[in-house]
């Protein structure tokens, strides 16, 4: 194996926090910054046996020398890099030799089965890029055309508020749509959670009523909610179903068995059960209707088919809808792939996570290596940072420390009930907090939700994030304020938000 080039050519956008909703999955924007960069004072940790990490062996080759480390160098690394960080990973590598599956850890299932290449996991916004396939694989029939409106696959009495121009299929690709993240109308009380319990006419109700702040193309601003509509538009132009639609003209021509949003028994059985950041157990919120964004689940062994497909080492059927994706020019003449991150190195790339898990995609068709990461734990380890160094050799950061886990309180009812309402924040923003059993559901301004729990009288976490929120309570008290920590409390600084005064109407 050659040695690491180490350029620090800064990889991806990373958005907030990750788990029950879509719109907090580290997913990157196509040309975003990469925020994980190196502590100051330190220098990226490079993963090459017997690589001693100094300046003088950091001028090391170019990307193009690259070649994929062996089994025992990846099955080294994981070691430690999942020392603190995971409890299963599975890593698919692929390049003109063949193909290579790699694990390490465990599922965490009852029966502790081991994991291999067959083990399913939630992928993720990685499903973002096989949407944007499919999307390809029909204008490579004719069947839609990049800039058709999205309104001409809506029914008729669905009708979407447009100024300037019209939203269209590659803007909802490539989040520049106008669209926010998630919509705004989930009820915040739905069960047995908000977004299983989203329903069709909610979608096309907000549809109806949303102004956006930004006319389509002008502005990149990362939409969930615009991918999964693509996915709902392409199925009603078939008259089907997303995940029947995809499985005919993705997944079955690249002999994808085992990816699927609805699984079968014998796949339940071999689905990792995810995990938290405290490596605790965890359930995964589903969506219903807006699945085309993150619902999908697969396995090692199925995704490297799939990146095979994107280098072009074996013919597939989807030969044409694989460069309509990869090549599609936008506005300006600028090279901006369908759903697809691209760096400056020609390498494309994908992430994803869950509750409870996270995925990692790249390949380089000019290298023809590619990797694949799944992890059944929902860490601050970024399954990308180990999929992008296995493809091009760029350094990674070190590993993140385990997280301190927080102990889990029972409050009283009348406690949980004190902190239910509405907060502002200084910028206008709302939060909402609602009681659902022993913990407690908030809603973001952004208009996704997460699951809090309590480890103090008036401290609660969200366990598949970084996030904790503190309640401030008068000498009288009455709850007045609370302050929102993005990297938690013990880090200090926060958001405070206001609590709201409730209308005479209630």
């Amino acid at each position: 194996m050659k040695r690491a080039p180490a350029s620090m050519a800064l990889l991806i956008s990373v958005l907030m926090m990750s788990g029950n909703s879509y719109s907090q999955d580290d997913i990157p924007f196509p040309d975003g910054p990469y925020l994980g960069q190196t502590p100051p004072g330190s220098t990226p940790e490079i993963f090459a046996p017997g690589i001693v990490n100094t300046e003088e062996n950091r001028d090391v080759a170019s990307s193009s020398e690259w070649t994929l480390p062996s089994d025992a160098e990846i099955q080294a690394l994981l070691t430690r890099r999942m020392e603190h960080n995971g409890v299963g990973i599975v890593v698919g590598v692929i390049d003109s030799n063949g193909r290579r599956v790699i694990s390490y850890g465990r599922t965490g299932a009852d029966d502790n089965r081991p994991l291999d290449g067959d083990t399913i996991f939630q992928l993720g916004s990685v499903t973002k890029g096989i949407t944007s396939l499919l999307l390809a694989e029909m204008i490579s029939r004719g069947e839609v055309e990049l800039h058709d409106a999205a309104s001409a696959y809506l029914p008729a009495d669905v009708v979407v508020v447009e100024e300037h121009d019209s939203i269209r299929l590659y803007h909802l690709s490539t989040h520049v749509s106008g669209l926010p993240s998630m919509p705004s109308n989930f009820d915040i009380n739905g069960k047995p959670d908000p977004y299983e319990a989203y329903t069709v006419e909610q979608l096309h109700d907000f549809l109806r009523t949303y102004e956006p702040k930004y006319y389509p193309g002008r502005n990149r601003a990362y939409s969930n909610l615009g991918v999964s509509l693509l996915g709902r538009l392409l199925a009603n132009r078939m008259d089907t179903t997303y995940e029947a639609l995809v499985k005919e003209r993705v997944l079955e021509p690249l002999g994808m068995n085992d990816t699927s949003i609805t699984l079968s028994g014998d796949q339940l059985q071999r689905l990792a059960p995810g995990h938290s950041r405290y490596l605790k157990p965890i359930g995964t919120w589903e969506m219903k209707t807006l699945q085309a964004s993150g619902s999908l689940r697969s396995s090692a062994n199925d995704m490297l088919k799939l990146i095979a497909a994107y280098l072009g080492h074996e013919e597939t059927p989807l030969k044409a809808a694989v460069q309509i994706q990869l090549l599609e020019e936008c506005e300006g003449g600028q090279t901006r792939p369908l759903a697809w991150g691209l760096r400056d190195d020609g390498t494309y790339l994908h992430s994803g996570g869950k509750a409870g898990y996270r995925s990692g995609v790249a390949f380089n068709p000019a290298t023809g290596i590619g990797a694949v990461v799944l992890a059944n734990a929902r860490t601050d380890d970024r399954p990308i940072d180990l999929a992008y160094y296995l493809v091009t050799g760029e350094p990674m950061d070190p590993a993140a420390p385990a997280p301190q886990e927080k102990p889990t309180v029972e409050l009283p009812q009348a406690v949980l009930d004190s902190y239910v309402g509405r907060y502002r924040f200084e910028d206008g923003g709302e939060l909402e907090v609602v009681r659902n059993g022993s913990r407690l559901i908030m809603r973001y301004p952004n208009f996704s939700i997460f699951e809090f729990e309590a480890f103090g009288e008036r401290d609660f976490f969200y366990n598949a994030g970084n996030d904790d929120v503190t309640f401030v309570v008068d000498a009288t008290g009455h709850v007045t304020s609370l302050t929102r920590f993005g990297d938690g409390k013990e880090a200090g600084g926060g958001e405070v938000a206001e609590r709201m005064r409730r209308s005479k109407d209630g």
